[in-house]
């Protein structure tokens, strides 16, 4: 049952305890994987999308895949193969590439030989690379195509430590001395002595042992990395098997960055412990809707754009409707806010209303519900608050998002919402056997538990910072805890904005709000020393072009589209409607329209999609002008 939001009250939560089933403990990720081989041999595993037609195993639509014995051998020959080329304890290997099946292969391939991994985002400049590769001392490195290996050969020279490049797609030209998967697997050694060796070995090591260094994807060239041990991983496994429902009959759609620890547990230790199948979507973005309409998941993560994409997807198809469709679709997302209603109550559905949303679903949700493959249990939310409209209105059409909150440092599980209890707006309460503080001086949100990480790899000085005397991670995220122990996050400490006048905003709620608009791709709050806020906003062009050309201006490019009076209104319009329940001295008093999107290629964001504020602020220098020119010019 669930029980209505309250005033927060407390200062401190703690989880259930942790109650660990013998099928679900082990020794180190490396068991955790093959003890599901030992158990479920001929399940699929994984499944990946190729040239239809092609490949031994490929199914009728160009889906391969791959039973967890097939899978198990892929990872053993590879293994074997990382052996002969002198891989072992206390070496370290990295991955540079995008998620695709070979990521995990590679990751678990590597750790078997008792090395740790180390991924590099894709995007990263090859400075950045190379600091990665120096900070662990790496010694070999896969990269996904022919692109990343001329990377990491302009930087080969900055890291002594680099003896092997592997490549996992062989097409291309490639720089002298590239490796194929293929090369190495045709380097493990058949011989039974060896391979029982080789399996000793990975069997002995232990759970305190470091499993992966991630460095966090922060606006400095150069980023900690957060040590995160086997345990810790394991951790994550165990505690969200407890809170969440997850079973072998499950399938995931893996998409977010694997470099990222979200979905490394959410597309590779999670599902392939529990035996669950895995399909790994296409790279482009673009291809998504297709590739959930392919494979029907059952489990997905996603960041808040994406669920944000697809609320203003559907508003604006239905607005785009006939007066009946929009006079349905009206009526029944006002069924579904009911159901919520009653579950924030703890009430029980009345017959009635239990008719009308059997209606709802036939006349209108189960139709929006098939493009997602039609069998969706759980959606997950992580990386970024979600905005509480967003989730509502997913609810209101059977679609479950269940937020959560964790961070590299944590690897990353802090909280979640429950499928039995579950409050938008909120990120749940914390995980098992994890505790959760309030600073009382700074509203910082502290943690102490069995994922929180070792610290960051040579670098003691931060390491002190980040973890105190007593053992609390310092998270830099500032939040709230209700009466039952729900996490409210409300902003990063670094993000608070100090306006002119001494008053404190948090920015982060009011980005998440008008970023829920059909017509806000981004949003950013800005004001810091300021009289007042101003916000630079990235229009949804696509959204935006639509509407122009059904109000007189089609055809218009992004940079004179945004100078247009109208425009101005539309969006001014749009932020005054989401903004409504925050106090006047917060809202923006000017907003800035962006010609373009914010993006991690121009150095504005993270893989993860959190704003990079110094570049954002170096890049658009005028736009800022402009929010916070007293005398009030016009931007057209």
């Amino acid at each position: 049952m669930t029980t209505a939001q309250a005033t927060p009250k407390i200062m401190h939560a703690q989880g259930e305890p942790l109650i660990v089933a013998p099928e679900r403990e082990a020794t180190n990720l490396v068991h955790l994987v093959h003890r599901t081989v030992e158990r479920h041999p001929d399940r699929e595993a994984i499944r990946w999308k190729r040239a239809k037609g092609r490949g031994e195993g490929s199914t009728e639509g160009g889906w391969e895949s791959r039973t967890y014995r097939e899978l198990w051998d892929w990872i053993t020959e590879l293994s074997l193969g990382l052996r002969d080329l002198g891989l072992g304890d206390g070496d370290a290997v990295a991955i540079m590439s995008r998620t695709r099946a070979e990521w995990p292969v590679s990751d678990l391939a590597a750790l078997a030989t008792g090395a740790i991994t180390a991924p590099i985002y894709p995007q990263s400049e090859p400075n950045q690379a190379a600091f990665i590769l120096n900070n662990v001392g790496a010694n070999a490195i896969f990269v996904e195509n022919a692109q990343q290996a001329a990377k990491i050969a302009t930087i080969r020279d900055q890291v002594p430590t680099l003896e092997h490049v592997i490549t996992m797609d062989p097409s291309g030209k490639f720089p002298d001395g590239t490796l194929t998967l293929d090369d190495v697997m045709a380097r493990a050694d058949d011989d039974a002595t060896n391979r029982r060796l080789w399996r000793e070995g990975w069997e002995a090591i232990p759970a305190d042992r470091t499993a992966t260094v991630i460095h966090t994807s922060g606006t400095t060239a150069n980023p900690k990395g957060a040590m995160l041990t086997h345990a810790n991983i394991i951790f994550n496994y165990q505690a969200v098997l407890q809170v969440i429902d997850v079973t072998e009959d499950d399938l995931f759609l893996s998409w977010l960055p694997m470099s990222h620890i979200f979905e490394r547990v959410a597309g590779e230790f999670l599902p392939l412990g529990v035996g669950s199948t895995v399909a790994y979507a296409e790279p482009l973005i673009e291809r998504l809707a297709q590739n959930m309409a392919d494979v029907s998941p059952t489990i997905m993560a996603a960041v808040p754009r994406f669920y944000e994409r697809v609320y203003g997807r559907v508003r604006s198809t239905i607005e785009s409707g006939s007066p009946t469709k929009q006079k349905i679709f009206g009526w029944a997302m006002g069924v579904g806010a009911q159901r919520y209603d009653n579950h924030v109550a703890g009430r029980a559905n009345s017959p009635w209303l239990k008719v009308q949303l059997k209606l709802a679903d036939v006349l209108v949700f189960k139709k929006i519900r098939a493009r997602t493959g039609g069998n969706i249990k759980y959606l997950v939310s992580g990386s970024a608050p979600l905005s509480r409209e967003v989730g509502e209105f997913f609810y209101g059409m059977g679609l479950l998002i269940l937020e959560g909150y964790g961070l590299t440092e944590t690897s990353p599980f802090v909280s979640i919402n429950r499928p039995h209890d579950f409050l938008f707006g909120t990120v749940g309460t914390p995980a098992p056997s994890t505790e959760v503080k309030i600073d009382e001086a700074t509203g910082e949100i502290c943690v102490r538990g069995p994922q929180v990480m070792q610290g960051y790899l040579n670098n003691p000085e931060e390491t002190a910072k980040a973890i105190d005397s007593e053992g609390w991670f310092h998270t830099g995220d500032i939040g709230e805890l209700d009466e039952i122990g729900r996490i409210r996050i409300t902003d990063r400490l670094k993000n608070i904005i100090v306006l002119g006048n001494g008053k404190n905003v948090s920015p982060g709620p009011m980005e998440a709000a008008m970023s829920a608009s059909k017509f806000i791709a981004q949003a950013v709050i800005l004001g810091d020393n300021q009289p007042y806020t101003g916000a630079l906003i990235a229009p949804d062009f696509e959204e935006l072009e639509a509407w122009a050309a059904a109000n007189g201006m089609a055809e218009l490019p992004p940079e004179q589209l945004i100078e247009r009076r109208e425009v101005q209104k539309l969006i001014d319009g749009e932020v005054k409607r989401a903004l409504d329940g925050f106090a006047i001295y917060e809202r923006p008093r000017r907003t800035a329209l962006l010609p373009r999107a914010l993006s991690e290629e121009d150095g504005e964001l993270t893989p993860t999609l959190k704003t990079k504020m110094r570049v954002v602020q170096s890049n658009w220098k005028d736009k800022i002008a402009y929010l916070f020119d007293e005398k009030g010019t016009s931007q057209d």
